[in-house]
C-alpha cells in the first residue's frame, strides 16, 4: 500500500533526477575575478657593436705562442706573445702547455675558483655559455702553463733575443686584449654606413688559432675604452616612436637594456639616426664592454614597455558585433528611465508607426559621437527617429569589438574592453571605461561558450 513517506521520497527523487539533468545540460561557466595587474613586453633586436680598438701586426715571420687570454686587462708593456723565428723555443712552450702537472697549487686554485664561480650560477636555459666557460679555463690553464715554461726557459730566450731570432711582444697601450680580427675596429658611429650592417655575411678571424704569423699579419688587438656604440636597425615607424621620448631641447633620451647573453640591464644614452635611408638607434654605453668583447652581434631587448590595468585571461575575451548609431537619436522613454531609440514601422496601409524601443549601450565613441547597441530588437535597415522630431535615421553601420562577458547578475552581460597590451596568455586593459568592466567584476573565464543573457550555473 501507498504511504506518505513513499510519496515525499519519489517526489524528491524526482526533483533530484531533474535537478541532476538540468545541471548536466546547462552551461557550467568557470569565473574570473577581475584583478589589477601588469604586463612588461620588450622589443628584442640584433644590434652591431661598435668600440675603439687597435690592431698590432707581426714585424717578424715566425712561430707565435699568447701569454694572455682573450678579455684580460692589459697594461702599458704588458707581454702579450711571442715571436720565434726558428721555431725551437716555441715547439718547447707549446709542449710545456700540455702538460698541466706543471701547474703550481696557487693556480689549480685560481682554476678552481673559476669553476666554482660559474657551477654556483648555472642555469640550463643558458647552456650556451658552457662552451664560452670551456673556452675560458682552457685558455686559462694554457695562459698558466706557457708563462711557466717561457719562466724555464730564460736563459734559451735570452740568447735567442740577442741573436734576433725571439722576441718578445708587448703592448703599447691600456685596454682589454682582443684575439680576433673583422674589419670592423675602424668603424665608428660618426663613420658608420647603413650597408655596414649585416649579421648575415659577418665573419671574423681567430688570430689564437695561427701557430704561425708573417710580417705584417695581425697579432692582437686592445679595446682602449670602456665606452662602446650599439647600432640597432628600426623601421620608420619605430623611429617616430622612439623620437617621442626625446624631450624638448634635446637630441636623446635614456633608454633600459637588456642583453640576452647573459640577462644583464643597463642604461644607455640614445639617439634616432636616419643613416642612408634607414633607421637605427645609436645607444651610447660606458660599461659591460668586456662581456661582450667577442661578439660583433649581440642580442638586446629595448625598453621596457610596461602597461598596467585590469589584467584578464585571453581564454575570457570573445567578439561581437553591434549597431552604431549617432548619439542624438538615443534618449529616455516615456516614465521609463532606460535608454533607447525610437523605431519606426509601417503598417499595411503605410502609415507609420513609433514604438520606443529599450536598448542597452555597450560603448560610447565620443571621437565619432556614436554609441554602440546590440541588435536584439533593432537591425540594419531600421529606421529610426529623432527625439522630438521628425528628423530619421535608417541605421547602415555596424562593427565588431572585444570585450568580455559579466557575470555578476547571475546571467552573462557583454562589456567592451579597451586593450593597451597583451602577450600568450593575459591581457591589460584600460580601467575606468565608460560601460566597460570594473576591478573585482567576475566575468567567465571562457568567452567562447557564453552567450548574451544566458544564465549561468
Amino acid at each position: 500500500h501507498l504511504n506518505i513517506g513513499i510519496i515525499i521520497f519519489a517526489f524528491v527523487f524526482i526533483y533530484f533526477v531533474i535537478y541532476l539533468i538540468s545541471y548536466l545540460t546547462q552551461n557550467n561557466i568557470a569565473v574570473y575575478e577581475v584583478q589589477y595587474g601588469q604586463i612588461a613586453k620588450n622589443k628584442s633586436y640584433t644590434g652591431l657593436v661598435l668600440r675603439p680598438e687597435q690592431v698590432f701586426y707581426a714585424s717578424d715571420a715566425g712561430s707565435v705562442n699568447y701569454y694572455k687570454k682573450e678579455g684580460d686587462k692589459a697594461g702599458y708593456n704588458d707581454l702579450i706573445c711571442s715571436v720565434d723565428k726558428a721555431g725551437n723555443i716555441s715547439e718547447e712552450i707549446s709542449q710545456a702547455g700540455m702538460d698541466t702537472a706543471n701547474l703550481s697549487d696557487e693556480e689549480l686554485l685560481n682554476i678552481q675558483n673559476t669553476i666554482t664561480t660559474y657551477v654556483s650560477g648555472y642555469s640550463g636555459s643558458q647552456f650556451y655559455n658552457v662552451y664560452s666557460f670551456k673556452e675560458g679555463v682552457n685558455a686559462q690553464i694554457q695562459e698558466n702553463l706557457y708563462v711557466n715554461a717561457l719562466d724555464s726557459l730564460t736563459d734559451k730566450t735570452t740568447e735567442a733575443v740577442s741573436q734576433n731570432t725571439f722576441s718578445f711582444v708587448r703592448t703599447t697601450v691600456d685596454g682589454i686584449l682582443a684575439l680576433y680580427t673583422d674589419g670592423y675596429e675602424d668603424v665608428s658611429a660618426d663613420n658608420f654606413k647603413a650597408e655596414m650592417y649585416n649579421p648575415a655575411s659577418y665573419v671574423k678571424t681567430n688570430l689564437k688559432g695561427n701557430a704561425q704569423v708573417t710580417s705584417g699579419q695581425a697579432l692582437y688587438k686592445i679595446a682602449t675604452s670602456e665606452d662602446w656604440t650599439l647600432m640597432v636597425p628600426i623601421t620608420e615607424k619605430e623611429a617616430k616612436e622612439y623620437q617621442k621620448k626625446i624631450s624638448e631641447g634635446s637630441d636623446s633620451f635614456v633608454l633600459h637594456v637588456k642583453f640576452r647573453k647573459d640577462n644583464t640591464e643597463t642604461n644607455a644614452t640614445t639617439y634616432v639616426r636616419n643613416i642612408d635611408g634607414t633607421y637605427f638607434l645609436q645607444l651610447n654605453l660606458n660599461n659591460s664592454m668586456i662581456r661582450f668583447l667577442s661578439d660583433r652581434y649581440i642580442e638586446v631587448e629595448l625598453g621596457a614597455d610596461e602597461s598596467k590595468g585590469l589584467k584578464l585571461p585571453n581564454t575570457a575575451i570573445a567578439e561581437k558585433e553591434f549597431l552604431v548609431i549617432p548619439k542624438e537619436y538615443v534618449g529616455k522613454g516615456d516614465n521609463s528611465s532606460s535608454s533607447g531609440v525610437i523605431k519606426i514601422t509601417k503598417d499595411k496601409h503605410g502609415k507609420e508607426k513609433a514604438e520606443f524601443i529599450a536598448t542597452d549601450l555597450y560603448y560610447d565613441d565620443e571621437a565619432n559621437n556614436t554609441y554602440y547597441i546590440s541588435e536584439d530588437s533593432l537591425s540594419v535597415g531600421d529606421t529610426i527617429q529623432l527625439p522630438n522630431s521628425t528628423q530619421q535615421y535608417t541605421i547602415k553601420d555596424k562593427d565588431t569589438r572585444k570585450g568580455v562577458y559579466n557575470v555578476d547578475k547571475g546571467y552573462a552581460v557583454f562589456r567592451l574592453i579597451d586593450v593597451l597590451a597583451e602577450n600568450e596568455e593575459y591581457t591589460i586593459v584600460k580601467t575606468g571605461t565608460k560601460y566597460g568592466i570594473s576591478l573585482y567584476d567576475h566575468i567567465a573565464m571562457d568567452g567562447s561558450g557564453v552567450n548574451e543573457g544566458e544564465f549561468l550555473n
